[in-house]
């Protein structure tokens, strides 16, 4: 399936207000089609290197799972080409979301390169942002690999990919970003019964899952839990929490 060239910078950041103005079409793509992307972000392997040194391995899971949900979403008809609307390239839009979703969860790491980092007493969506900002600008900034607005733009997406707004744009990364990790956390039904179904294809999302398991899901429902518990005043206190899926797919979730 090609994708479209460009795609809308922006989006209405309310879920409701996106199906009503997205006309998603969430066709079947193979786990091998979406892989086929990968060409794109191979000059960030310092990046995939640092996340895998700091996260465990369901973690790295999740977010591994984030991205490509992430790329289904934006093959079953992320909106290109609309009247009035600032355009990204494809190619720009795949590098923000795959660092997006690789280091959106630095904050819950228990990492020393994490927890002794000055930031790391702040909720962990702006702790890991602030890291990533700073990650991103040593590896790619100097070699222009990637703009300053990228930075920023990947760095605002972590610090809101939990955030859930009534008005309002998002950037594309950041929609996407939203999107993956809460269905890959709360399944189809995170906005309501079978939500998702809209967007993305079940089995699509079962190939996902077998290339990158659920597998200790267990840990990071654990994470969300001592994050809650540690620090009062985080993000995540604010919201009312959904149900979790712990190990059970995805796929089989409504």
């Amino acid at each position: 399936m090609t994708l479209p060239d460009t795609f809308d910078t922006f989006v209405p950041t309310n879920f409701s207000q996106l199906l009503t103005q997205v006309k998603f079409q969430p066709k079947y793509i193979g786990f091998a089609e979406l892989k086929e992307l990968d060409s794109t972000v191979g000059i960030f392997k310092s990046s995939l290197e640092l996340a895998e040194q700091v996260y465990s391995p369901a973690l790295l899971n999740h977010c591994q799972r984030c991205y490509y949900f992430a790329l289904a979403i934006l093959h079953s008809g992320y909106p290109s080409k609309s009247p009035f609307v600032p355009q990204i390239s494809r190619d720009a839009l795949v590098k923000e979301i795959y660092l997006t979703s690789l280091l959106h969860d630095f904050g819950l790491s228990t990492n020393d390169y994490v927890t002794s980092h000055p930031a790391h007493t702040m909720t962990f969506e702006f702790a890991g942002g602030i890291i990533a900002y700073e990650h991103l600008r040593a590896g790619y900034a100097a070699s222009q690999q990637l703009k300053d607005v990228q930075i920023a733009q990947i760095a605002q997406s972590i610090m809101l990919h939990t955030s859930l707004f009534d008005r309002g744009n998002s950037s594309a990364a950041g929609t996407l970003i939203h999107l993956a990790a809460f269905l890959d956390i709360g399944g189809y039904g995170s906005f309501g019964p079978d939500s998702m179904a809209t967007m993305i294809n079940r089995d699509t999302v079962r190939e996902i899952e077998e290339a990158f398991p659920r597998s200790d899901m267990a840990e990071v429902d654990q994470e969300f839990q001592t994050i809650e518990e540690s620090k009062p005043t985080c993000l995540l206190n604010h919201f009312s929490q959904g149900a979790e899926l712990g190990d059970n797919p995805v796929s089989a979730s409504h």
